[in-house]
């Protein structure tokens, strides 16, 4: 089926370049929702933005993280695709130029995830409290990240005493 479907967007790709002179074959996002994005860009001359620019601006982060201290995010998995357009990339890019420390509490962190630092993460946290499969404890997930961030939230108090 993806096959089928990857081609069926190439196809659509060619006739929107041959009918409109408007190439999306290689364009990130494109192919995004079954090729909406490529679709809205050839056919109704949108911009494609990754979705956390969009909503970072949105609610003005940019303003709000120039008075914090601290910036605390999260993701359901941290990986090597977590630093590729996610949540934690475009959150890391902007403290990181704020020079605002950013802590991530995620479900899991993956080896692949040690990207983030660069991109200006300082502190990860996996909220995997047993060391169990995600399976083990997902219907704890959030009693777990709660229980998480109130340790950040401790050692962050014992710092400033």
């Amino acid at each position: 089926m993806v096959a089928l479907l990857d081609g069926e967007l190439q196809a659509l790709a060619g006739v929107l370049e041959k009918e409109l002179g408007i190439s999306i074959a290689d364009m990130p996002g494109a192919g995004a929702a079954g090729g909406f994005g490529g679709g809205a860009v050839a056919l109704l001359g949108a911009e494609l933005r990754p979705g956390i620019e969009v909503v970072l601006d949105t609610v003005d982060f940019d303003r709000h993280v120039r008075d914090a201290d601290l910036v605390i995010t999260g993701e359901g998995r941290v990986d090597s695709q977590s630093v590729r357009g996610k949540v934690i990339s475009g959150v890391a890019r902007r403290t990181k130029t704020a020079g605002v420390p950013l802590v991530v509490i995620a479900g899991g962190i993956a080896e692949s995830a040690e990207e983030a630092y660069e991109l200006g993460v300082t502190a990860m946290f996996g909220i995997d409290r047993e060391a169990v499969a995600f399976e083990t404890y997902a219907h704890k997930s959030a009693e777990n990240y709660r229980r998480t961030l109130e340790d950040v939230l401790r050692l962050i108090r014992s710092v400033e005493r």
